[in-house]
């Protein structure tokens, strides 16, 4: 349906994407995140200035090394800049344009070619999805088409009361279809089932629980949803890598004796963001240079005011799917590993994020319904990754918009990083907890 909202001036377009490009953090930073920024810059310089009065008294020797490290550290400030303007660019500006121009354009058409017909739901298929993640936005979407489609669905997630909801909705939309015209054929099983990103027995409590239930109805299709953005840094190394990375090594056996059946097809699909574009890797060179077995550590338990962190938890599980696809496709025919982005979407975590005060705002002037995609629309890159036809690759399929090729960075791709992902922290968080593929 068009938008019926506030017309927005081009002038007042222009000034939105200058200051999305322009910006060191985020879109989603709060006033106080700014000012905690600005306060962490005054602090860095007045220690910089500090050290250069400290650093004149010392020897010649001394000096020519404190300009190589000063030459490096201007590098990589440099470097940090000109990924936020990657990011910027190849990401935020790409994404407005679909948002305000493309998407108005394709609802405009449909609005004008199309009647609302009845939705139909498919027989049910006898398969099983797992949606992490389920309970609100885009989760919640997919876990509708996934059902509608003819898959019986897991909703994975750690709020109970919302989870029997939307099992109750889904189930009514069900019973309102006529999917099951002359009571040919049952509709999907729709069900909830507990799980914790952020906790591994939570992981592996579900992968049981998922083990039981693939006997009759075999899991075909993982979609590693679950997030969280703006609160601990460790924590959201926790919930953004380590839970999805958790879950999907605890069912990979049992995925991958499912792929390997004749005919079957088994999808694992990892949403990430274009925030991931702000990240050049998960670790810099100092951090690879310590001594710690596990640099789970170098992320402290305070917020992720900025959100690089984020985008470091979405460049790690990107690499993740990277490890997946070097390492078990050429073995096994029928599984694929997918990546998908969203896009901008008007969801829940988003809301939180942003506050009541930035959300109330962007709802009164319009800028909401125009910038943000709906967790329908959103889904859309989810649903094209699993309709993508059968067929396995070790090249990455980045999923925006609702098809491949979108832009994915190199470091996503990137072999030795995804290696030095595996070494230093997936492995020694992971380890005595899940079996590491053959190979790893």
């Amino acid at each position: 349906m068009l938008l019926q909202e506030q017309s927005i001036a081009p002038k007042s377009l222009f000034f939105i994407l200058i200051l999305l490009a322009t910006s060191n953090t985020t879109a989603y930073t709060s006033p106080h995140s700014r000012r905690s920024t600005y306060i962490s810059t005054y602090s860095r310089r007045s220690e910089t200035a500090s050290t250069i009065i400290r650093m004149s008294s010392k020897t010649e020797q001394s000096s020519s090394s404190s300009d190589t490290k000063s030459a490096s550290a201007s590098k990589t400030v440099t470097k940090m800049k000109s990924n936020n303007v990657r990011w910027a660019i190849r990401g935020i500006a790409g994404e407005l344009w679909h948002n305000v121009f493309i998407r108005q354009i394709r609802r405009a058409r449909s609005f004008l070619g199309t009647r609302k017909q009845k939705r139909v739901g498919l027989p049910r298929k006898n398969e099983t999805a797992v949606v992490t993640g389920a309970t609100g936005g885009i989760g919640s979407k997919m876990a509708h088409e996934l059902a509608f489609r003819g898959y019986d669905v897991i909703i994975a997630a750690r709020n109970a009361e919302l989870g029997q909801k939307l099992v109750l909705d889904i189930q009514r939309q069900l019973e309102n279809s006529n999917s099951t015209t002359e009571g040919a054929t049952p509709k999907p099983t729709i069900s909830f089932m507990e799980y914790h990103a952020d906790r591994h027995l939570s992981a592996l409590d579900l992968a049981s629980n998922l083990t039981v239930l693939n006997e009759s109805s075999p899991v075909t299709c993982l979609i590693n949803n679950a997030g969280i953005m703006g609160k601990s840094e460790q924590l959201s190394m926790r919930v953004n890598l380590l839970g999805p990375v958790t879950l999907t090594l605890a069912l990979l056996p049992m995925l991958m004796k499912n792929c390997n059946k004749e005919s079957s097809v088994v999808k694992i699909i990892n949403v990430s963001s274009s925030a991931h574009l702000r990240a050049t890797g998960v670790f810099d060179q100092e951090n690879l240079s310590s001594s710690s077995k596990s640099l789970m550590n170098i992320f402290p338990d305070t917020p992720d005011e900025d959100l690089s962190t984020y985008a470091k938890s979405k460049l790690a599980l990107l690499q993740f799917s990277t490890l997946l696809r070097h390492t078990l496709l050429p073995k096994n025919k029928g599984l694929q590993v997918l990546d998908a982005h969203p896009g901008l979407v008007w969801t829940p975590l988003l809301r939180t994020h942003i506050g009541d005060k930035a959300t109330n705002t962007l709802k009164k002037t319009g800028l909401a319904g125009l910038i943000y995609k709906s967790p329908t629309e959103g889904s859309q890159a989810l649903l094209a990754a699993l309709d993508h036809p059968a067929g396995t690759s070790e090249e990455q399929l980045y999923f925006v918009n609702g098809q491949p090729g979108g832009y994915a960075s190199p470091e996503s791709r990137d072999l030795q990083q995804s290696q030095q992902l595996l070494d230093r922290l997936i492995a020694p968080e992971l380890e005595g907890i899940v079996q590491l593929p053959d190979g790893w």
